[in-house]
């Protein structure tokens, strides 16, 4: 039987994209999609790390799953996205019961990740260079179906003091707009 994995995307619609290509790499690595991520063998909390807000919504719904992981309803609990890149040091510190902290440079590498820490037991905290977040590739629709999100561009280079995006993913870079265009296509067929 396949392991069966759920996804909670928490934050903004790059986030939310993010996800996607998360689980249609999942579904063509043979693992099962479940939706709702309480009946999940592993579920991965892709977190948002920008206002406060969030933050603790974010390790809230970290908490709630390791929980069930604690009463054996499920096996793994995965924190990736900007919570996890933005805090990397202080997520396994505070979050003991986490089994990878995945930083988005290393979202390309979820299937492995789910793998060995299923395989082996052993915690991993994985942070890939921020370029390595791909923005294109098969994705997994979650929006309702009369609408999707395009990511055009990820990162951010101002710099500006109060600002953590550029820390959390990044320098400012662009996808071609032929790249764009084929995706916006391929959303308004299907």
């Amino acid at each position: 039987m396949a392991t069966r994995v759920g996804m909670v995307s928490l934050g903004c619609p790059k986030n939310q994209v993010d996800a996607e290509h998360m689980l249609y790499d999942l579904r063509k690595e043979g693992f099962q999609i479940v939706s709702d991520a309480a009946l999940a063998d592993v579920v991965i909390v892709n977190t948002c790390g920008f206002i406060e807000s969030a933050k603790q919504e974010a390790i809230d719904t970290i908490l709630e799953f390791c929980t069930l992981k604690q009463e054996g309803r499920i096996k793994a609990v995965i924190a990736t996205g900007c919570l996890a890149e933005r805090y990397r040091d202080e997520m396994k510190e505070e979050i003991p019961e986490l089994d990878a902290v995945v930083g988005i440079g290393s979202n390309g590498k979820i299937c492995d990740i789910i793998r060995e820490i299923l395989l082996d037991k052993q915690v991993v905290c994985s942070y890939g260079s921020k370029t390595e977040l791909s923005m294109e590739g098969g994705r997994i629709i979650s929006t309702e179906p009369f609408y999707a999100y395009i990511k055009i561009a990820e990162g951010c280079s101002n710099n500006c003091t109060y600002c953590a995006i550029p820390s959390i993913r990044g320098k400012y870079r662009s996808r071609r707009m032929e790249d764009i265009v084929k995706e916006a296509r391929w959303l308004a067929e299907n």
